[in-house]
């Protein structure tokens, strides 16, 4: 799907797909093989488009499990022209995380930013308070905030490939792009064939197609 906005400056681009609930047994796999996309600096979607190509002033990705659905979403904010580049760039990320097991730096790194962050927020009354509030509304036993660091640092490589080849196909994934589609060029239809288009004044957040009938 295309969003044409004539006249921004840069595009925004979302792949995104349903993926596990908070009660999966894969959830832990899940947070870790996020980690490793698009979690933090060193992520490999940071360095991949950012670093590496300059392409974006951030990259990332989000898996977010509740308790009758989960989601997953990767996310780049870039210039118009580059939009079809970064749709292709994702979408090998994606490939290559199911294709080839993570490293054993590469893992420990991103373990340690998913303890670290957790360890910060339970350091606050108001992180405490979330992470038991979403324990109690998921209907997971509190005393998972002890096990926590421990499952974290269980999941191994094979793990991660697995959970990325289950539930992060990138032939799978919906892909959204909102920008100018003049100024995209001829990479954007190459990157998202057939994709729908929906004009500016013809978009309608309030429909499910997100345009409106008039």
């Amino acid at each position: 799907m295309v969003i044409d906005l004539p006249g921004t400056g840069q595009a925004a681009v979302t792949l995104a797909k349903p993926t596990i609930t908070r009660a999966d047994p894969n959830y832990y796999s899940g947070l870790v093989t996020n980690a490793v996309l698009g979690v933090g600096y060193s992520s490999r979607l940071n360095q991949e488009i950012r670093i590496k190509r300059g392409l974006s002033y951030g990259a990332g990705s989000s898996l977010t499990p509740q308790g009758q659905f989960g989601g997953f979403s990767a996310r780049v904010q870039t210039k118009n022209e580059s939009a079809g580049q970064v749709v292709g760039l994702v979408q090998a990320e994606l490939t290559r995380l199911a294709a080839e097991p993570a490293s054993a730096s590469e893992l420990t790194a991103r373990k340690s930013v998913l303890v670290g962050g957790f360890g910060r927020d339970l350091g606050t009354s108001e992180g405490l308070a979330d992470i038991l509030g979403n324990l109690a509304v998921y209907g997971v036993p509190l005393n998972e905030i002890q096990s926590y660091a421990a499952k974290v640092e269980a999941v191994s490589a094979s793990d991660v490939q697995a959970f990325a080849k289950s539930m992060m196909d990138p032939a799978q994934t919906s892909i959204i792009v909102a920008g100018d589609l003049k100024a995209m060029g001829d990479t954007l239809p190459a990157a998202v064939p057939n994709a729908t288009v929906i004009p500016a004044a013809r978009l309608d957040l309030d429909s499910p197609t997100l345009t409106s009938g008039k």
